[in-house]
């Protein structure tokens, strides 16, 4: 038997054969075109629900009118169009989706209580769908038709030529206004999750998702169409509105689909622009902070889930308008399992989704991103809900994970189980999936991969110094200009400290104070004499620590080496808290030394076990290694960066105390790993890769583990680190 002759016929045909069917009296049927294909959408104007099928699912669908059966409606359409008419493996899976859609009934007597039984699956694949979607509930709660025919009047004005003016105005005005102050909008990002900005965050942003749905119920309304559902989506848990445009998939236009899908950001960008004018207008308080957060939510929420194809959204349907992919997404599911189906178990009854190989390629590439991506989202929302809500997160993960992961394993076992496409196939299709299995835990679970991480640090010559200040003070002078060799005790500036005078004389009157009262004990009172003994010695040791401090207001240089104080100039008559970077000392010799800041998570794979081979990349030239002939762990935790450059205040990839005006004061402690740089890993006619306070990453490769091993080391550091669990 030929490969068209098997999918022309099918053995679960005599099922339906004698059945006469007919569409519901609510359903009605619109034509639409997409690649220069004309395609048919029957809407149930009872259910509101839409289902797109080609003109060859069309010819079968239009004669369901229950006075023939579908033997007569199938031969009749074999007779018209021999090449093109679909199979009867075809029309049985079309008549099952109709069936399952409530879009067909029958006029036997056992219609009625299978009605219930299909009403009662759908309430079920409701529940389950919103029990596993728990982070994106939505729940109706009202018809707002009537409320948008009351206000069309005005609604009206939003799509005239002058509406469109004042939008381009405004979203200008509002962008050239941050553009100017651009500086003061990124610092006050840094509050924006502060706890006492989360009310106004949570208010901008149900103010703006307002204005968002309703643009899209009157661009529907505009249209003629109609919205009979609205209520609020439980996203992460924090109610939002939704208005039910499907409406606008019966459009038969193209542009007025992706005119309803663009129809909730136009008016949401315009809310921003207005936000971005009074922020940039007004001072601190209530009505500028609202303005800000607006700002925030209309740009980042646009971008992550409604701008975004690879989401259900706004730009999902967009996307699907502007390519003509109708059904993308499970056009794209449905195309991945036709590409198992026909090519790794070898059934030659599946139809293709995919008209040409273009096609096939797109919908395997957005099949595949689009569950990556959303994986991704699910996570990244798990992570920020446990973050605050612990025992939420983890049971909003065990949820979404049981849906992501269990349920498509258990529904895999009954496709091949019971799947009636494989039929002829199910040994191969059994033998495949359980190799692919097989291999997956093979790959994960045995074969070793390799291992490496990277740490941020700093260069600098071997035996140079950082120079800051021993206490606090005024600078009074430089005693040598930068770029001047020093010798090791050379005095290099004075600081001046009155204070510290003051407090001098204060701890010597208390000593003087201390050695009277002890005298007059040791006379009268000698059992009290070694509490007042300990307390002299007290005073007299804080006494002596005053003293060098005062000793050390006359800084000079630790080591020998080239003075360097870019800063010299600026630093002077200025007050200087202790510890504050002064310059550097740069050693004499020809090695380099590499300061690597390595978080705690990887402190433990450097003590177990033995050296590990690294190399250094410097940023702003990742394209040239430089290898490292050894390396040592300076023993005990630190807290103190090698170089203020490596934290967050000046750029650095390392989180810094945000108390902490010098910026080398580390949020988390970490292990200081000093690197020797091996100089002749380094061409002589390539470019300048070390100098002094160079900033770059180290890699150390450590020993080879299979991926699973991997995953479950890092999920348990990050749990360790986050949750301390």
């Amino acid at each position: 038997m030929s490969d068209q002759q098997r999918a022309l016929f099918s053995e679960s045909w005599h099922r339906v054969a004698g059945q006469r069917l007919r569409l519901r009296p609510s359903v009605t049927i619109r034509k639409q075109y997409f690649r220069g294909e004309s395609w048919h959408i029957a809407q149930d104007g009872f259910t509101n629900q839409f289902f797109r099928f080609r003109p060859e699912a069309y010819d079968i669908v239009a004669r369901l009118d229950g006075t023939q059966t579908m033997e007569e409606i199938w031969m009749g359409c074999l007779e018209r169009n021999p090449d093109r008419a679909p199979g009867q493996g075809e029309i049985v899976t079309l008549l099952a989706q109709l069936y399952q859609a409530n879009l067909i009934i029958s006029d036997l007597p056992a219609d009625t209580r299978q009605l219930f039984e299909r009403h009662r699956k759908r309430l079920l694949q409701t529940i389950k769908s919103q029990v596993f979607g728990i982070f994106f509930l939505r729940i109706p709660l009202f018809d707002p038709d009537a409320l948008l025919n009351r206000c069309w009047p005005v609604l009206r004005w939003l799509f005239t030529p002058a509406a469109g003016v004042l939008w381009l105005a405004v979203v200008g005005v509002g962008l050239a206004a941050v553009g100017g102050q651009w500086d003061r909008a990124r610092d006050q990002t840094q509050g924006i999750i502060d706890p006492n900005n989360l009310f106004l965050l949570y208010f901008a942003f149900l103010l703006t998702k307002l204005v968002h749905e309703f643009g899209h119920a009157a661009c529907v309304k505009k249209f003629g169409g109609e919205v009979h559902a609205m209520g609020i989506t439980l996203l992460v848990f924090t109610p939002i509105p939704y208005v039910d445009a499907t409406a606008a998939w019966a459009f038969r236009e193209r542009w007025k689909r992706i005119a309803v899908g663009l129809a909730g950001m136009i008016p949401e960008l315009f809310v921003a622009g207005v936000a971005c004018i009074i922020w940039a207008n007004t001072g601190p308080g209530l009505l500028n902070s609202l303005c800000y957060n607006a700002m925030i939510v209309a740009s980042v929420s646009t971008i992550i889930f409604n701008i975004n194809p690879l989401l259900r959204f706004d730009g999902y349907y967009i996307l699907a308008d502007l390519t003509d992919s109708p059904n993308l997404q499970p056009r794209s599911a449905r195309h991945l399992l036709h590409v198992v189906e026909r090519y790794a178990f070898g059934g030659t009854h599946s139809t293709a989704i995919a008209r040409s190989r273009r096609d096939a390629w797109w919908l395997a590439i957005y099949g595949i991103a689009s569950w990556v991506y959303r994986l991704f989202v699910t996570v990244s929302i798990i992570l920020l809900v446990a973050d605050r809500y612990f025992g939420i997160g983890l049971l909003a993960g065990l949820v979404t994970f049981i849906g992501s992961f269990v349920l498509p394993v258990v529904m895999a076992f009954k496709y091949l189980a019971r799947e009636p496409r494989i039929e002829r196939v199910r040994k191969r299709a059994w033998l495949v999936s359980g190799a692919f299995a097989a291999f997956c835990v093979l790959l994960l679970a045995v074969v070793p991969f390799p291992r490496h991480f990277r740490a941020s640090g700093i260069v600098r010559a071997a035996g140079s110094r950082v120079v800051s200040t021993p206490t606090a003070g005024w600078v009074t002078g430089f005693q040598v200009e930068s770029e001047q060799n020093v010798a090791a005790g050379q005095p290099l500036a004075h600081l001046v400290n009155p204070e510290l005078d003051l407090v001098i004389a204060s701890v010597e009157a208390n000593r003087e104070q201390t050695l009277a009262r002890e005298r007059d004990v040791l006379n009268n009172l000698p059992s009290a004499i070694i509490p007042m003994r300990k307390r002299r010695e007290a005073v007299e040791a804080q006494l002596a620590q005053l003293k060098h401090d005062r000793e050390e207001l006359n800084l000079t240089a630790p080591v020998s080496g080239q003075w360097v104080s870019p800063r010299s100039e600026d630093l002077t008559d200025i007050w200087l808290a202790r510890g504050s970077a002064l310059g550097d000392i740069i050693g004499t010799g020809k090695d380099w030394e590499f300061f690597a800041v390595i978080p705690q998570e990887y402190a433990a794979e450097l003590f177990a076990s033995d050296q590990h081979s690294s190399n250094v990349r410097f940023t702003g030239s990742a394209g040239h290694e430089v290898a490292v002939t050894s390396w040592h762990v300076v023993p005990g935790r630190q807290d103190i960066l090698p170089s203020p450059a490596l934290g967050w205040t000046a750029g650095g990839p390392v989180k810094v105390k945000l108390d902490d005006a010098q910026g080398r004061h580390a949020a988390e402690p970490f292990f200081l790993v000093v690197a020797q740089v091996d100089r002749a890993t380094i061409a002589s006619d390539g470019p300048r890769l070390l100098w002094q306070g160079r900033t770059g990453y180290i890699r150390f490769d450590l020993p080879w583990s299979p991926l699973l091993v991997q995953w479950y080391r890092s999920v348990r550091q990050m749990m360790q680190n986050r949750y301390q669990i």
